[in-house]
């Protein structure tokens, strides 16, 4: 029998959530319902007997202690009819996979958040260079790096399996069969059957979902951890993670009190050191004596983009559709204005990067970011030191631009131009320098600024670029313009870069007070 997968067709944007359609049902999630109730005690029954961890891990749950009523297994698990997902099992009709539709059903807000956030945008990754090395590079034909790798962060595009009739399979158990390469996935910007994004179990484990597992650091960890984004091992080293893994995790003096269930809020239930929730999502007390509401938009605090190329600041803007997009740069767009932004669209299978233009309805700027930002850091710190702290923190991303990426981006670029390089990065040696000086080093150096860290801003930053560019791409072009009779242009070019104030040393040396110090 020949399988095919179903590919889903149709525009991946910053949407909000439209509805429940193909989502939990009405009346599965009525808690009072007999029927629901009888059914949720015979999945429980059933279950102890197949899964006694997992029970378990419900049992202990916030939805198993639910004041208006236990949430069980159908009140979540159900399906609509014509849920391409939904199969009947036990007398139920259920689904194995939930998305944020389902999750939206009670928790509204959050869904919306999050589905408007760069989170569900991560499953974008499949367009991209970052791809290309999971699925060609370091793969054979079933893809297992980017499956594997990749996509158990970013998120897969989820499909089902059909035979060449157009049938979709089913198991032995009558459930739904997924093509075994795109689930199991819990990728947070996932890509679902239903068109929502993301993963809620991404950060919410099953089946306990506990609000104080997602807070922890740790957990973050699963993915913010590594060469090209080594956030978790940046947040040890500073002064924030010292503070959060020297303290106790109880509610105690200086305890973290992370375990504790509902709102979790910096300067009532804690105040000894901030994870990577309380900055960027978290509730805390302002100046006024009010409670800042928390969010799900991981981006709404964030001012710079630090994993480009060429780093950006970044505007939120809501067009007039609905749709909500990141757009970069240092002007935002006006409410009024029509702006174009980046976003994809899949075809047979595949993301296909596209750019579209809106009407813009409203716009949370960059400045207004950050200020969401700094109202935490005022928490504990004084404005002079918050301040401070961005004007060092924005001269090294300014530097990491201005006398490295700038100029090595233009290189590239005119190296493609004149052919000296073919094929995408991965085809030369210059090319997996300049990847590897933005994607791996800069990547570092500039997080390591955002976020205290001084050994990655430097040691496996800062001096990792400097020396790839200096000793690496640029002796790569040079050889590279020789080959291609190009010497005197390519000459040109570096030395007249090379004379700037910022790279004289490189040339001149670093003068004779300098240089005897070096020597002693």
């Amino acid at each position: 029998m020949k399988l095919t997968k179903i590919p889903i067709i149709g525009l991946i944007a910053l949407t909000l959530l439209a509805g429940n359609a193909m989502a939990t049902t009405k009346m599965s999630m009525d808690v009072k319902n007999a029927k629901v109730k009888e059914l949720n005690k015979k999945c429980i029954t059933c279950h102890l007997k197949e899964n006694k961890s997992l029970v378990f891990q419900w049992e202990n749950s916030p939805h198993a202690a639910a004041k208006e009523g236990q949430i069980a297994c159908y009140n979540c698990h159900a399906a609509d009819k014509g849920d391409q997902l939904g199969y009947d099992h036990e007398g139920a009709f259920i689904k194995t996979i939930l998305t944020p539709n389902d999750c939206g059903y009670c928790h509204e807000r959050e869904s919306k958040e999050m589905t408007n956030s760069h989170h569900a945008t991560a499953g974008e990754i499949m367009a991209s260079l970052d791809n290309v090395l999971g699925e060609v590079i370091c793969s054979m034909e079933d893809k297992a790096d980017a499956v594997n790798g990749c996509w158990q962060c970013h998120g897969s595009i989820v499909k089902v399996m059909k035979d060449k009739k157009g049938n979709i399979l089913k198991n032995e158990y009558k459930a739904v069969q997924i093509d075994p390469s795109t689930w199991p996935n819990t990728g947070i910007g996932r890509i679902n059957p239903d068109g929502s994004k993301g993963s809620c179990m991404a950060c919410h484990s099953k089946h306990s979902f506990r609000s104080s597992v997602a807070r922890q650091p740790e957990n973050c960890g699963k993915c913010h951890i590594g060469p090209d984004h080594p956030q978790k091992e940046i947040y040890e080293e500073s002064k924030h993670g010292i503070a959060y893994y020297s303290a106790v995790r109880e509610d105690a003096q200086n305890g973290m009190n992370i375990l504790k269930q509902g709102t979790w809020v910096l300067g009532k239930d804690y105040y000894t050191a901030p994870t990577c929730s309380t900055c960027h999502m978290g509730s805390f007390i302002q100046l006024n004596g009010s409670v800042a509401q928390n969010t799900h938009n991981v981006g709404d605090r964030i001012s710079w983009n630090l994993r480009a190329p060429i780093s950006i600041h970044l505007n939120r803007v809501i067009f007039t559709d609905g749709t909500v997009a990141d757009v970069p740069g240092d002007i935002p767009p006006q409410p009024g204005q029509k702006a174009k932004y980046k976003t994809y669209v899949l075809k047979q299978g595949k993301l296909k990067k596209v750019m579209a233009e809106k009407q813009v309805k409203s716009v949370l700027s960059w400045k207004q970011r950050r200020k969401n930002m700094m109202g935490v850091c005022k928490s504990c710190h004084g404005m002079q030191q918050v301040e401070n702290f961005y004007k060092q923190f924005d001269a090294l991303v300014i530097t990491y631009n201005e006398k490295f990426a700038k100029p090595a981006k233009k290189l590239w670029s005119e190296m493609k131009k004149d052919g000296l390089v073919k094929g995408s990065l991965f085809h030369s040696d210059a090319g997996w320098a300049w990847w590897e000086l933005w994607h791996h080093q800069g990547r570092r150096a500039r997080h390591g600024a955002a976020m205290s860290g001084p050994d990655y801003t430097h040691w496996h930053g800062m001096y990792d670029v400097a020396h790839v560019f200096y000793f690496e791409y640029l002796p790569e072009i040079i050889r590279l313009a020789e080959e291609h009779g190009k010497t005197a242009k390519y000459k040109k070019i570096i030395d007249t870069l090379l004379d700037k104030p910022e790279h004289k040393w490189f040339k001149a040396g670093f003068g004779e007070e300098v240089e005897k110090m070096i020597k002693e």
